[in-house]
Formats: structure tokens, sequence, C-alpha cells
């Protein structure tokens, strides 16, 4: 109900909002091209399923500030994952830009929270994780990424004095938006505590601490530029006073105690520095009741250094926390007029005594925990200003001892960015993405995908109950198949079962179909070994038959779209211990002694809807027919217990085991000889493909360290003509590639290379499964006996050994 009254509002406001928001964010300083970003047009690399990114959100400086050691924790964690930031302020996006560089893939400005918006971005970055910074609650972001499936994370979460009353009172709404948030690590039990006030659960909401405390320094700060660095050093003053990020009228409140300091220590550089650049000349003007000369950092070079005292006006951006490591003493503004207070921690990070004022509400904790530990001089107004500053101005001993408490202090708290990447990662793994459809596709072909789900699920039911007939072989059949219309990797699993079948003493046959073969329904026997007419009998027929003439070299194919057929002609043939039935799990006709279903890691559901309105063949909870879920592009140490627990809750019994495409070699195609792998790294590269996830074949190029010039996707099983050809060799030459890559399967396809000008090659991959030894124990008998002995006529025989063997 809040997201549909939510939409309704925003679609009513729009037409009004929409021009008063493009003429403030021109304004504000944002440029023309960040208006489209807004609106969801951001420019990013489409084919990222390989490695789908995490969004990264943090608004403005103090945030963007904060999460640096988080995001470079990131990285280091997950060097493959991309990961995009976005931010909402000119100077948070210059910021995330200066100090990111390697880091992050991109930084964006963050959409409007408009649903159109949102959904455009999620649709074209595909994150598999969002994390959003301190409290940054926009409905439509929030709502949308449940929608598309991503793990959403509030990092450095809290809730202000000012904003708690605000979010308790419309809990009803907040509720239901924080329903869409998988984890909310706050900075405090009392942050946690405004968080479930407002909607969240107990069970998501948690301490884990301020990342503020482990801002590093050393790690995240540059040295001041050569200009303002030799400026200072050539004013020798004796005393620098930084007053950083004051908001509206501290400049004047604060005259009095400045104009004290300096009649304690004559020698003194009085640098203030406004939050807002649009305040720079409003400072000016207060500044100039001191009666001192006031400079403008701006009109700093080829300038004479000043007579002491005197007053920097820091009208620049990024160089505060740089004069915070040369100041002596430091008030950190936005606390005398009740602002709430600014970042204490960069100037008690270089052990300098702070004052602030007494409205610290958005750094309560902090300036609490400072104050006590004696790291941090907290005044009650300006009146009490006046003695405070001028007092500590005079007393470098004191200075040093309040600067080293604070120090020591901030140290002890460190640790919330370790705990925030941890939580990242395990989200990030957890996570089952998808791409929704969009409303008019949705709405369109809803009531056909309705139609096509209850008609799969009720076929299995019949050929479960019996109410179907289903036949069955002498030889046992186990079957390799898939959820999804699309390429999941069954023909790489087919193959590496019928190669360790053979290293275990056992002659498979292999039953298919030959998808797009042009004599449907003539049965084919293919022997390992032959050159197979891949028209004749289908593209992946034809390469397996070549990959067994040294792996499995008695292993046959048999092609025919009736599996039953095919497999009675490798039964009266005579020779094979098992069959191996590629893209059976829907030919429930067949019975089969093991189910082995394949599941894509980074799509394993598609969006969730049957055909047409999405990819799956059958409904989700057909997996209950599966004795093997076999997890395909698992990425190495990636948690995917989100995954296991989606499959566990229908299918209890069944082994999940995980695995990956590994490339191996590279065979030549219009050149005698392979290549290696490393001769790839730095070369430009055309690639094509026509396969099920073309992205995945793309993203396996990108991996080997080279250049992709160009890329060109086919529809799966596509057959090559002359002209395809000719096309593919004059991109190739025009992007200055080096040499054309493509996939065993496609070269079976490509009918010849007399028109391409470079070398062709195609990319050979192996399938590697991490579970391999509990993976065969399901599949072969127990080990007593010899392999002879042991082979077994009937489906049911084997299963029963396969599960006493399994126990």
């Amino acid at each position: 109900m809040t997201q549909f009254v939510y939409n309704l509002l925003l679609l009513v406001l729009a037409p009004v909002l929409l021009p008063y928001w493009a003429i403030r964010s021109l304004v504000k300083g944002h440029p023309w091209a960040s208006l489209g970003e807004s609106l969801g047009r951001i420019a990013t690399p489409r084919d990222t399923t390989r490695d789908p990114p995490i969004w990264f959100h943090a608004v403005s400086v103090g945030e963007v500030q904060a999460s640096l050691p988080l995001l470079r924790r990131l990285r280091d964690r997950m060097p493959t994952v991309p990961i995009y930031v976005s931010t909402g302020t000119p100077t948070g996006r210059k910021l995330a830009e200066e100090r990111l560089a390697g880091v992050a893939s991109a930084v964006f400005r963050a959409p409007l929270d408009l649903p159109w918006c949102v959904a455009k971005v999620f649709a074209n970055l595909r994150p598999r994780l969002l994390i959003i910074t301190e409290t940054e609650i926009w409905p439509s972001l929030f709502f949308q990424a449940k929608r598309f499936g991503v793990a959403t994370m509030i990092v450095n979460g809290r809730i202000s004095d000012r904003s708690a009353p605000k979010y308790r009172r419309l809990r009803f709404a907040f509720r239901d938006i924080l329903k869409c948030v998988d984890l909310i690590l706050a900075q405090s039990e009392e942050d946690r505590d405004r968080f479930i006030d407002a909607g969240a659960s107990r069970t998501t909401a948690s301490v884990g601490g301020n990342l503020k405390y482990d801002f590093d320094p050393d790690a995240e700060l540059s040295e001041l530029p050569a200009d303002l660095r030799n400026f200072i050093d050539a004013a020798s003053p004796g005393l620098v006073l930084v007053a950083g990020s004051t908001r509206e009228g501290e400049e004047a409140a604060l005259t009095p105690a400045l104009r004290r300091v300096v009649a304690r220590v004559r020698r003194t550089l009085l640098v203030v520095a406004p939050r807002h650049p649009e305040r720079f000349a409003e400072a000016g003007r207060a500044l100039a009741a001191l009666g001192l000369p006031v400079l403008r950092r701006s009109r700093l070079p080829g300038r004479a250094p000043p007579d002491l005292p005197s007053v920097l006006l820091l009208d620049s951006l990024g160089e505060l926390a740089g004069l915070y490591r040369r100041a002596d003493l430091v008030f950190v503004g936005g606390s005398l007029n009740g602002w709430g207070g600014h970042n204490v921690l960069e100037p008690v990070s270089f052990s300098k005594a702070v004052v602030v004022g007494p409205y610290m509400q958005n750094f309560r904790d902090i300036a609490a925990g400072l104050r006590a530990a004696g790291g941090l001089v907290q005044v009650h107004g300006a009146d009490e200003l006046e003695t405070a500053l001028p007092s500590l101005a005079a007393d470098a001993a004191g200075r040093a001892a309040i600067g080293r408490r604070g120090r020591e202090f901030a140290d002890s708290q460190r640790g919330a960015t370790n705990r925030a990447a941890e939580e990242a990662r395990r989200l990030y793994g957890r996570a089952i993405p998808r791409v929704p459809p969009t409303a008019a596709r949705y709405a369109a072909l809803r009531i056909p995908a309705a139609l096509w789900s209850t008609v799969a699920g009720a076929r299995r039911w019949g050929f479960a109950t019996g109410l179907l007939a289903s036949r069955e072989l002498p030889i046992p059949v186990v079957s390799v198949g898939n959820l999804t219309a699309g390429g999941t990797g069954k023909t790489p699993t087919v193959a590496w079962l019928v190669e360790r079948l053979w290293e275990e003493g056992y002659t498979a046959g292999v039953l298919t179909r030959g998808y797009g073969r042009d004599e449907k329904r003539r049965l084919i026997l293919v022997e390992s070994g032959t050159s197979a007419d891949p028209v004749a009998v289908g593209d992946e027929p034809a390469m397996l038959a070549r990959r067994f003439a040294k792996t499995a070299p008695r292993t046959v194919i048999a092609v025919h779209r009736d599996r039953h057929t095919g497999g009675r002609a490798l039964a009266n043939r005579g020779g094979f211990d098992v069959l191996v039935m590629d893209d059976g799990f829907q030919h429930m006709q067949l019975r089969r002694m093991l189910n082995i279903v394949l599941l894509d890691a980074t799509a394993p559901f598609d969006h969730g809807y049957a055909l047409p309105l999405g990819m799956l063949r059958e409904p989700v909870g057909s997996l209950w027919a599966a004795d093997i879920v076999l997890l395909t592009r698992c990425e190495a140490g990636l948690d995917d217990s989100g995954l296991r627990e989606a499959v566990h809750a229908v299918s209890p019994q069944a082994d999940v085991i995980r695995s990956r495409m590994v490339t191996t070699g590279l065979v030549g195609l219009n050149i005698e000889q392979s290549a290696p792998l490393d001769s790839l790294t730095g070369a430009s590269v055309a690639a094509f493909c026509g396969v099920g996830n073309p992205d995945s074949f793309f993203g396996a190029v990108r991996s080997l360290g080279c250049g992709v010039a160009a890329r060109c996707a086919f529809p799966d099983h596509h057959r090559y003509s002359e002209a395809d050809r000719r096309e593919l060799n004059r991109v190739a030459i025009d992007r200055s590639a080096q040499l054309i890559l493509t996939t065993e399967k496609d070269a079976m396809n490509l009918g010849g290379t007399a028109e391409f000008r470079l070398p062709v090659f195609a990319l050979r991959v192996e399938l590697q499964v991490e579970q391999e030894e509990e993976f065969l124990m399901r599949l072969l008998p127990s080990p007593e006996g010899s392999r002879k002995e042991q082979a077994l006529p009937t489906a049911s025989r084997l299963r029963r050994r396969t599960r006493r063997r399994a126990r």
C-alpha cells in the first residue's frame, strides 16, 4: 500500500517537481550531463553477468569520506566484483572520483527516486548488492531493489534526534520500506532502537559501529597543494587555528573569540572554511569585522605572505582535511547555531585539540565518547567559546594532551569497516538477483506464462503419479538438464560426466535430440572421433564426437528427438554401462536413475516467471525431482548459501554442488596450431558467439586479459552464412583487432574460414567441479569387487547401491 500511494503521489507531482529539480540542480553546481544520470541514464557495461556489481550510495562529502576505508576493503576482499558509486552532491562526486580511482569502476549521480528512473539503473547496472550509507531511505530505491532481487544493507546507519520523532510517527509507512532491507548496521544501540521504532525488524537491525573511526588520514588524505603549503610556510605562524565547516551565522558568532585569540598569540593565522560554497561571500563579510586582512584561498597564487595576524578564507573544496593536519587548534562548525555539528574525527585523527559548540546531535556518540575520554572540549555557547579558544591558544601542552587523548580514544573504537565488509560479502553471496519484466510485457504475457507454468507442473505431477506413462531402458540413465531456457552449461557437463565415467572404467552413451539439425526424424549414431556433419546431427553432438576422440574413445552419441528410441538403439548395440541424457530434465517419457539439474549461480531462476514471460521451462518447485543440483558459474570463494536455501526449500534431499567453467586453451580454426592462453594478454580481439548466455562468453574473454575491440552475439545454435563470416571479418579489421575468438560450439556452425583474414580461435572450456568426489559418489557403485562385476543392468540396482554409498 505504501508503495502504491508513494508512486501515485510522484506521478501527480512529477510535472511540477521535475522542472524545479532541474533548475535547482544547475544552481547547486551539478553539470548538465548529470541530469540524465538522475533520470536513470548511466553509462555502464551490460555484460556484468560474470561478476554482478555492487552499487554503493553515499550522498555527500561526509558519507564518501567515511566510506573510503570500506570501499577499499571491499575491493581487496572481492577483487573481481565491479563497484559503482552514486552520490547526491557535486562535492561528494568530486571527492569520490579523486579518492576512488582504481577502486570504483564508475561514479555517477544517484537517480531521482522515481520508480522508472531507479528501475532503469537497476536494469542497466544489474547489481547483486546495494549498500546505503547512514539514513538515505528512499522508497523507490528500496522497493526496486527488492523487485530486482538485490540484497540491500544500510551501513553506518543513524537517525538524528530531530528526525527520530518523524520516523516514529510515520512508522506505518517506513515499516513497508524497511522490510526491503536485509541488514542495518547502526552506529550505536540508540540508533538501532530508532530504526526499530521506525519499523525495522529486530533481526535485521544490529549495531555495527561507526565507520568514521576507521578513517586513516595517511591513506585517505593527500598533501596540501604546493602554493598553499608554501604560503603557510612563508608566513611562519606561531599558531594556526582552523575553523572548519562553519554554517550560517557562525563566523559572526566566532568573531569575539577569534579577536581574543590574536590578542594572546600575535603571530596567528586564522583559517575559516565555510561548509557550503554559496556562503563564501557571506563569510568574508562577517570576518571583515575582525579588522584583520582577509585573504581568499583562490587568490593566493603568486601572492606574498601576509603580516600576521591575518585570516585565510578557504573558498576551495577538498583542502580542509589537509589543513587540519597543519593546525594547532581546531574549531568544528555546525555546532554553535543548532545544525547538529560536523565530523570531528578528521582533526582528532591528527591528534589535534578540537573545540565544538553545544549542538553535536549529528555526532552524538562520537562527541560523548571523546568528551568522556578528555579528547574534546565542548562549550555551552559563544560566550564560553571566548574563554576556551584563547586559553587553549596560549597552552601548547594542554592542546597536546587533549589531542593525544582524542587520538587514543578514536583508535580504540576502530573495527566497523571489517564487520561491514564481511557482512557485505555474505549478503552478496546470498542474493538471488533477477531482471523483472517491464510493466507492458508483464501485462501482455502474464496469463500465457501462468498457463505454461500450470501445464508444466501438471505434466510433471502426471508422470510422478503414473497417470502419464514413462518407459525404461535396460541400461541406467543419468539425466543432465536445467530449469531455464538458455545456456547453463549442459553440454560441457555431459562431456565432463562421460569423461569421468571413462576414467572410472565405465563406457557411456549419450542421448541427445541434436537441436537445430535438419534431419529431425532420422536416428543417427555418432561414434567418438568421427567428423560428423553439424547440419545433420546438430552442433553439440558434432562437438562432443570430436572431443571424445581422445578423452572417451568408445562413446557413441544417439541423436533423436525421442530419447527412448536412441537409448534402445544403444542398448541393442551393447557395450554401454550407463547412458547420459543431454537436456533431459523435461523429457520425462524416459525413466532415469539420477536427475542432475543445472542452475546458473548468477541468475538461477531468471526473474521467476515461466515462458513466454520469463525463461523458466517449468516452476521452480519442480526441483523436488532433482537428485543433484549443480551450480554453474560459481566464482571461487563466493557464498552461495542463499541459493542453497532456496534449493533445499523445495528439494531437501538434493545435493547442491558448485562448479565453474575454466578456459584451458585456444583451438586454431584457420591455422593448424593451437595457442597458449597467455598469448591473449594485452591483445585486441574481436569476439562472437551464438550461445544461450553470450554474456558469459564475453566475460570469459575479458577475464583472459585481452581487450575486446568488437563483440557480436547471434541466436543460440546460429548457423553462419558466408555473409555472416564476411561481416565478422570486416568488423574485426575495422576495429583493429589482432585475432578473432569464438566458442567450440560456434566452430561447428561456422561452415568455413576462407573469408577471415585474421587468425580465428575457439576457446576450449572445461567444467571444474568443486566437490567432484561427492558428485561421483552419487553416481558410481561401491568399490567392493571388480568394476565389471558391478556393472549394473538396471537403474533400480544402481540407485540402491549409490544410495548405500552416499550413506
